[in-house]
């Protein structure tokens, strides 16, 4: 029969109930081969102590790529795991853009033709609001996360976890994004020869600009809630002012808000490069009408002004009225009414990329200094006075 092993030393040392000892245990160690085996050991500790210079520990236990790379594939599963939130940005690009598609199904190239391109392209980004709402809750949660369990353990470095945010998104967001293109491109109308750089700049950089301008917004809020009130004032700043629903010869001294909205450059990109530097014809309720004076035809009485103003006539022998349309190309119209040009169009994608890059820099700037920094600004302006 075995020996409860607790009672067993309970009564070797004398403290069971009804035990005794006649042994002195504490002299009986200090007096035996192992109490000196353990100050040997412990002696040496200390040296070599002293030799060695003190470990510099790290912050973390791994490199900061290792970090970000399961951070990324941990994220990349979580948004796998969860097929409402992917679900949802795909129905509603691909529905949003069907039914855009459908509103402005195949334009002409009239001045009302043009116009409804115009639109078409305006409304896709308008879908920004609702998919950042979306990207600003996950965001929100996983950063949650860390701040609450993760953080204090010190798992990971906090930039690691912005980076494979960042980083997850990209993927669904392009996908969904090209869902919204097929649905739409074709079915608006638009030349097939000119869709590689609309699908550039609508399917791969507009939503890299929705997914970071929303992370930027959301690293300054405690909680997603209060994200989508603060994205409001932002996202619809960046829609109002963008050239579209304000023409730029009508903003006045707010013309500086058209060139700080991105959208401005994204618009213009599109439209200058998809609906313009083509001719345009216009529809006849679309073309004015003018007498001539006696004896004289519309091109004999109109050349002069159709030379400096541009436009041209739908009979240029007619004597009795002239026909006339304002604008012969679609670059013509836009660039009048609209301030969009056909050659501004590389220039747009670039300074577009740049606004993307600085939303990822503020992520990681908010996020610092609402999140991560602790104390208040206010003491380090004073010190500097």
């Amino acid at each position: 029969m075995s020996i409860y092993s607790a009672e067993f030393m309970l009564d070797v040392i004398g403290a069971g109930a009804t035990a005794k000892s006649t042994q002195d245990w504490r002299t009986v160690w200090r007096e035996s081969c192992e109490f000196e085996e353990m100050q040997r050991q412990i002696t040496d500790i200390h040296t070599t102590g002293r030799i060695h210079p003190p470990v510099q520990a790290a912050y973390t236990p791994t490199s900061w790529l290792y970090q970000m790379h399961v951070l990324l594939h941990r994220n990349t599963i979580a948004f796998w795991r969860d097929p409402t939130y992917i679900m949802s940005k795909m129905v509603l690009n691909a529905i949003g853009g069907l039914f855009i598609g459908v509103t402005f199904y195949h334009s002409a190239d009239s001045q009302q033709g043009t116009l409804n391109k115009i639109f078409a392209v305006f409304i896709p980004t308008v879908l920004c609001v609702p998919m950042g709402g979306q990207i600003q809750v996950q965001f929100a949660n996983m950063r949650s996360v860390y701040e609450i369990r993760e953080r204090p353990s010190k798992m990971y470095h906090w930039s690691a976890l912005v980076t494979a945010q960042i980083l997850a998104e990209v993927p669904w967001g392009i996908i969904a994004s090209s869902l919204l293109f097929c649905t739409w491109y074709w079915a608006v109308g638009f030349d097939t020869s000119r869709a590689g750089y609309t699908y550039l700049m609508l399917g791969v950089l507009y939503p890299l600009y929705t997914s970071t301008f929303s992370q930027a917004i959301a690293a300054m809020a405690p909680r997603a809630e209060i994200a989508t009130v603060l994205f409001s004032p932002f996202v619809s700043f960046v829609i109002i002012f963008n050239g579209v629903l304000q023409p730029y010869a009508l903003l006045g001294w707010w013309q500086w808000m058209y060139r700080l909205s991105p959208f401005t450059y994204l618009l213009e990109g599109i439209i200058g490069y998809a609906a313009g530097n083509s001719l345009l014809t216009c529809s006849p309720l679309e073309y004015v009408t003018i007498v001539p004076p006696e004896d004289r035809t519309c091109s004999e009485y109109m050349n002069l002004f159709i030379s400096y103003a541009g436009g041209y006539l739908l009979d240029p022998t007619a004597t009795s009225a002239c026909s006339f349309c304002p604008f012969r190309t679609s670059e013509a119209y836009l660039e009048s009414n609209f301030n969009i040009k056909y050659d501004n169009h590389w220039r747009d994608m670039g300074v577009f990329v740049g606004f993307i890059v600085f939303n990822i820099v503020m992520v990681y700037v908010l996020t610092y200094f609402f999140r991560i920094r602790s104390g208040s600004l206010l003491p380090s302006f004073l010190r500097r006075k």
